[in-house]
């Protein structure tokens, strides 16, 4: 990121009012650097073109005319990924998967339920930060939980999560993980953090702090009741 006041120079204005209206700040900012030498961030750009009255122009990347009937023709039995590498190899396109998933949005193209789910049961994915496993025909779960549950042949008790001794989200072997009442995951974080280098020390952290916030809940439960008696 510049450090200095970026003073623009009118071949850099001429620069950007004759290439800024269909691209984005980011890809602007990255041609006036290699046209000009400079060291400019997205927001710098961003901020001058705001001040000059510069407005992007929204272009549609998908015309609604024959492409928006292919798409209508292919898209319910297509893969979102595979109908655009066929849409773009088709019409000399490079939209991206995201923006394909958006505009048939945009116009109510669904895929078929069969192709959305297709994935097997016991098939395994990242969804966000965990693994996730696929449980039935439409439904995932993460997969850690789903272990832990399988192991013990019940569910994770209300109120219980889930973590992991280690640290290592990825790392789903069954003593790795460890189920701890939910009250407790600032403590372990901040308060008594379990995460030191052994796991077997941060498992006993995790399950202390969990046993006395079990104890503290009892008290707490006991004193409501002799309290509600007086």
């Amino acid at each position: 990121m510049s450090s200095k006041r970026w003073s623009v120079t009118p071949a850099e204005h001429d620069f950007m009012v004759k290439h800024q209206a269909h691209i984005t700040r980011a890809k602007l900012a990255a041609m006036l650097n290699a046209e000009f030498g400079l060291n400019l961030n997205t927001e710098q750009v961003r901020s001058y073109t705001k001040r000059m009255g510069l407005k992007r122009v929204i272009r549609t990347m998908i015309n609604n005319g024959d492409e928006l009937q292919w798409i209508a023709k292919h898209q319910a039995n297509t893969p979102r990924g595979e109908l655009t590498a066929k849409f773009n190899e088709r019409f000399g396109k490079a939209i991206s998967v995201t923006q394909m998933n958006g505009y048939c949005r945009r116009k109510g193209l669904w895929m078929d339920d069969l192709i959305r789910n297709r994935k097997p049961i016991g098939h395994i994915s990242r969804h966000g930060k965990f693994l996730n496993i696929k449980i039935s025909k439409s439904e995932w779960q993460s997969l850690h939980r789903y272990i832990w549950e399988k192991h013990h042949g019940k569910k994770v008790p209300d109120g219980f999560m889930i973590v992991f001794a280690d640290g290592d989200v990825d790392n789903v072997d069954i003593d790795n993980l460890v189920c701890v009442r939910e009250t407790i995951s600032v403590t372990i974080n901040h308060t008594n953090p379990a995460n030191t280098d052994n796991p077997d020390l941060n498992k006993a952290i995790m399950l202390t702090e969990s046993l006395n916030a079990m104890v503290r809940d009892y008290f707490k439960s006991q004193q409501t009741k002799r309290t509600k008696k007086d």
